[in-house]
């Protein structure tokens, strides 16, 4: 007798509350996989649709902690957590269709108005305010961070201030075309499908760059390297026919499905690369793989940064500077005359140059005291002691009586 589940739960994310991500995902990943599964597999497996991760209490991860979950709907960023956390494995991607353009890649815009002349490229963001998205999104976030950095321009020294307005994107972009902030770094699907006209007329995009995804020139303006649209993990424990199962359900979706519709999605196909996902989400240090000694202990689990926890831990301060203590950075924004907006979370200049006295080991201390002791303790034996007593040390000690004479004249004889 089999003793394999046979019903499964899908966790879904997108920017907006928990009734919204409902309203777009529950038809697809509950009353068409359901439907699918009935017609082609028997209904061999049926599926339940919740939101999660619009607040702390929906944190997929405590979900998948407690094995409440065996499917993960989520952007590029979360999959590769929850692939180097719990060993969940991507199932499919996303392609979305956007101006009757269809694409599975995701760009970067770091972008400012054309009419603000002090910001024509790059290294003139120094100095300036930067508006970015979601905290582990790879497309509003990390992908400028590296951009900016490439280009000499640390976000943690180098920008007056940096505000994360999450998933209020048009905030964002409202905030850069008002003049309340220089620079905005968003992905490039979102700008073209909500905000075409204002980044065809008012937008300067940085770093304009051409990029093929897939074998696919990618349609859309971008500052950066590519990444895959969303996609679907499955948790390793759900058996391999059942993730082959869904991934071909998923892949056998049409764009004019309801849906389809409902989600503003395309279709799926196979998983994509996120080796450069991943390598955004290192550089900040929102993945953190386990040390050398976890290894050896057989702790091989890497952990992510939560989209709950405290800004402050991300904060990646390069080498010869330090952070602020927490005070410090809270109120620097408001000190240096600079309001952050409300709601939001902000940093100006969190990381300082080190310029603390360097403190050495103790062993180290005594070591020089300790040659130090010799060094002054042979020469005064040379200078009392005739040097013909000691032929081999003659020419030696002549050298160093000549050069040590005034010295150890004031030390021994004051």
């Amino acid at each position: 007798v089999s003793t394999e589940k046979s019903h499964y739960v899908v966790g879904g994310w997108l920017p907006g509350t928990g009734d919204q991500i409902t309203a777009k995902l529950k038809l697809l990943f509950e009353g068409y996989l359901n439907s699918y599964f009935k017609t082609h597999f028997n209904g061999s497996a049926t599926f339940e649709f919740i939101p999660v991760d619009y607040d702390e209490a929906s944190y997929a991860n405590h979900k998948i902690k407690a094995k409440e979950l065996d499917f993960l709907y989520t952007l590029a960023g979360r999959m590769v957590c929850v692939q180097a956390e719990f060993g969940w494995i991507p199932v499919a991607t996303e392609r979305v269709e956007v101006l009757g353009l269809e694409t599975g890649a995701q760009g970067t815009v770091v972008f400012s108005l054309k009419s603000n002349t002090r910001i024509r490229n790059i290294s003139d963001m120094k100095n300036s305010m930067v508006g970015v998205g979601y905290l582990l999104s790879s497309n509003a976030y990390h992908f400028g961070y590296k951009l900016l950095l490439e280009h000499g321009v640390n976000v943690f020294i180098d920008v007056s201030k940096l505000v994360f307005y999450e998933t209020d994107y048009d905030d964002l972009l409202g905030d850069v075309v008002k003049e309340k902030l220089d620079v905005g770094v968003l992905s490039s699907t979102w700008l073209v499908e909500n905000a075409k006209q204002i980044l065809d007329t008012q937008l300067l995009v940085h770093n304009p760059s051409t990029y093929t995804y897939e074998g696919e020139a990618f349609p859309f303006p971008t500052s950066t390297p590519l990444t895959p649209q969303y996609g679907v993990s499955a948790s390793a424990e759900v058996p391999w026919r059942v993730k082959t199962q869904v991934a071909q359900a998923l892949t056998s979706l049409t764009e004019d499905h309801p849906a389809a519709a409902a989600a503003e999605i395309a279709t799926f196909t196979m998983p994509g690369h996120f080796s450069g996902v991943r390598e955004g989400l290192e550089s900040l240090s929102l993945l953190r793989m386990p040390s050398l000694d976890s290894w050896e202990e057989g702790d091989v689990s890497a952990t992510c940064h939560s989209p709950f926890a405290e800004i402050l831990d991300t904060i990646e301060c390069p080498t010869g500077y330090v952070m602020q203590d927490a005070r410090t950075i809270e109120h620097r924004c408001m000190d240096n005359g600079m309001v952050c907006p409300a709601g939001r979370a902000c940093l100006c200049r969190p990381c300082q140059k080190d310029l603390q006295v360097r403190v050495f080991p103790a062993r180290v201390v005594l070591g020089l005291a300790l040659t130090v002791f010799t060094l002054t303790l042979f020469l005064s034996f040379c200078w009392v002691f005739p040097l013909e007593t000691f032929p081999y040390a003659a020419a030696f000690g002549r050298r160093l009586q000549r050069r040590a004479a005034p010295v150890l004249t004031r030390i021994i004889r004051p």
